[in-house]
């Protein structure tokens, strides 16, 4: 009867030393996988940075260039008083 116990709890160490290894294989591609998609992450948050930056200088010189044309017609009204 106890070598009977033997095996059976023998069994379940195996059994768990079989799950632990397949946790450990599942973590180290979860891991992986984490390590990609936060270089991804970076290289959308670098390309959105950019592409922000692009806005940033679109939307200055178009202020530039209307203050440039409102600064004529200012000029030509203040001129004719």
């Amino acid at each position: 009867m106890s070598l009977d116990l033997l095996s059976q709890l023998e069994a379940k160490v195996q059994t768990t030393l079989d799950n632990l290894d397949m946790l450990r294989l599942e973590m180290d591609e979860l891991k992986e996988e984490n390590a990609q998609l936060k270089a991804e992450k970076q290289a959308w948050e670098e390309k959105l940075g950019l592409l922000l930056g692009k806005f940033s200088e679109l939307e200055s010189t178009m202020d530039e260039a209307k203050d440039e044309a409102e600064a004529p017609a200012e000029e030509s009204t203040s001129s004719s008083w």
